[in-house]
Order: structure tokens, then sequence, then C-alpha cells
């Protein structure tokens, strides 16, 4: 692909035009900071089997939480029972704010996986589907605050993340144009 493809203007086509509109300006035309045409095209080039790293990482992320949250739940268990020997009542559940953030977590590393083949072909419906894993990413991380053990530190790191990866995915945008 040549560098003039960069100075194409990729439509704003997906279902989050206003979002995405006022992205592409804020994070990518208004910026200062600018790739190098040369890092654009490598970036994009690759962005498919980047995403097949992202999604099966993120698949195997949610196996971990999820084997981690039944190894919790059996513990919960044995501190139940141990706590009716005493007379106590405790019990502690994973809560439904804990499957919501695993589903979330699913939800990425498909987005991901099925993104592979339209940005292996430039396809804009592939970059579509690295925005949407963002904005997952931006959900997931305000259910975090919601589940034990994590808090606001995972919002914040979600915000960053977003921030980060919109800086390179609009640096990107224009070069998915099919």
């Amino acid at each position: 692909m040549s560098d003039s493809v960069s100075t194409k203007s990729a439509n704003f086509s997906s279902k989050t035009l206003g979002l995405e509109q006022w992205l592409d300006e804020t994070v990518n035309k208004k910026q200062p900071l600018q790739l190098p045409l040369g890092a654009r095209k490598w970036i994009a080039e690759n962005s498919w089997w980047l995403a097949i790293i992202g999604g099966v990482l993120s698949l195997w992320g949610a196996w971990s939480f999820w084997q981690l949250g039944q190894y919790l739940s059996g513990l919960t268990q044995v501190t139940n029972e141990l706590a009716r020997l005493y007379g106590a009542n405790y019990t502690t559940d994973l809560g439904f704010m804990w499957y919501v953030a695993l589903a979330g977590l699913v939800v990425q590393g498909a987005l991901l996986l099925l993104a592979v083949s339209p940005l292996k072909n430039m396809k804009k419906s592939g970059w579509d589907l690295l925005f949407y894993v963002s904005l997952v990413s931006l959900v997931v991380g305000l259910v975090y605050v919601f589940v034990p053990g994590y808090g606001l530190g995972s919002l914040i790191g979600s915000v960053l993340g977003a921030a980060i990866s919109w800086f390179f995915l609009f640096q990107i945008r224009s070069r998915f144009v099919k």
C-alpha cells in the first residue's frame, strides 16, 4: 500500500459515528504528536496478527479469571461450613458483577479474533471491531470498580489503556478505507 493512502479520509460508517468523529478530531487531527508514515503503515499491515495475539490472551485471561472464581467459590463453601460449626453465619458470593466482567473479557477476545480477517484485508470493518474492543475495555474497567479486589485502579488503567489504543487506532484509521 502506498503512503498516499494515508491522506485519504475514511468514511465514518460505524454505529458509534459521533464518538468516532469526535475522537478522530481530538486524538488524531489536533495532536501535535503524529506517528511517522512508515510506523503507521507497519502497524496497519500487521494489526491482524496483533489482534490474534490479543484475542488469544484475552480469552486465556477470561479462562484464568473463571478458574480463580471457581477456586474462590470452593474456598467460600469451606469457610461457610467452618462458620456454621461455630454458630456464625458467613457467606460471600462472586456476585453478578463478577460474571459481567468475565463476559466482557470473553467479548473482547471474540471481537479481536473476529477482526483478524477484515484487518488482514485492510477493511474498515476490522478497524471498527478494534474500536469496539476499546469501548468494551472501558465498560469492563467500569464494571471492575464493583468487583471485590479490583476497584478504582482498574478503571483508571482502563481509561489510560483506551486513550493509548485510540491514539494508535486513529493514527492508522485512514489506511482502512475498503
